[in-house]
């Protein structure tokens, strides 16, 4: 039963990768972006997206989830297609980068919290 759509995706695996790829980094900028806006060290550069977040937070986790799911439904139906393959190998590469720069600032703010916060004597909840 389930036979042809496996088939399916092991025929038609990079597109399924990219948009599985696309999916993980979304889900890592959000949690990321949540982070960073709770703590105050990043600001979100999207106003559609920072005006979602604002209003709530939820919204912001759903729509971050739902639209990379949305591409791997519509996958099946545009496989053929190599403009699509280009176009989701290039978000990929866009949300790596953004998941490069959510990592520095992570690791710079980790750094700084135990690098001068001794000094001070107390710690301040991250």
């Amino acid at each position: 039963m389930c036979l042809p759509v496996v088939n399916h995706i092991i025929q038609h695996r990079t597109p399924y990768l990219l948009t599985c790829c696309l999916l993980l980094l979304s889900i890592a900028d959000a949690i990321f972006t949540d982070i960073g806006l709770r703590q105050a060290v990043i600001s979100e550069m999207n106003p559609i997206i920072n005006s979602i977040y604002d209003k709530s937070v939820i919204l912001f986790y759903l729509i971050k989830i739902a639209l990379p799911i949305s591409l791997i439904i519509c996958v099946p139906y545009v496989i053929s297609s190599g403009i699509v393959k280009q176009i989701l190998a290039f978000a990929v590469i866009i949300y790596f980068c953004v998941f490069i720069y959510h990592i520095g600032w992570s690791t710079y703010v980790i750094y700084s919290y135990f690098l001068f916060y001794p000094l001070a004597g107390t710690y301040p909840s991250l």
